[in-house]
């Protein structure tokens, strides 16, 4: 196994672990406010997403990200979250069903990324200025990309548990 196919095993698994743990959610259990200074599970949501189309689109390719290019904020009535201030995230309601196409044309994207992406290419530096400073591609894909998908399930899942809901799908 290369370089490329043990990431995308990764990416593969977190968003396996992130449809599981979403999936049938209701708009309660999503816009509940949980105590202290969590997030609600839709805006969980919809910042995983986003990221994830960010660092694909924006970060690795230099292209606007299909949220803004295809006019996702005016279609779900929702904002970009990926970088929120707190009271954004923590006000955040939306109807999270109405990101499943948009999660559909994420997934694709990620999926014609990695269709294309090289070993070489993994190892190509970006200069992400402070806080996160130089990195590879490779490393912008586990740390921000997949740590970030797992990180958010992670969240997703105890949420949901203070709600007396199953957690993860396992």
């Amino acid at each position: 196994m290369n370089g490329v196919q043990a990431l995308k095993a990764a990416i593969d698994a977190s968003h396996a672990w992130y449809a599981g743990t979403t999936g049938g959610l209701s708009a309660d259990v999503v816009n509940h406010l949980p105590p202290g200074t969590s997030h609600p599970i839709g805006e969980q949501i919809a910042h995983t997403l986003q990221s994830e189309d960010y660092i694909i689109a924006s970060m690795l390719q230099g292209q606007p990200s299909i949220w803004e290019r295809d006019g996702w904020g005016a279609r779900t009535s929702m904002p970009n979250v990926v970088r929120q201030d707190f009271e954004t995230a923590r006000n955040f309601k939306g109807d999270v069903a109405a990101l499943d196409p948009y999660r559909a044309a994420v997934y694709a994207q990620t999926e014609a990324y990695f269709a294309v992406l090289s070993d070489a290419e993994l190892d190509r530096e970006l200069d992400l200025q402070p806080p996160l400073g130089k990195t590879s591609v490779g490393g912008v894909l586990c740390m921000l990309l997949i740590g970030n998908n797992f990180a958010h399930t992670g969240e997703i899942s105890a949420l949901k548990g203070i709600q007396e809901q199953r957690g993860y799908p396992f």
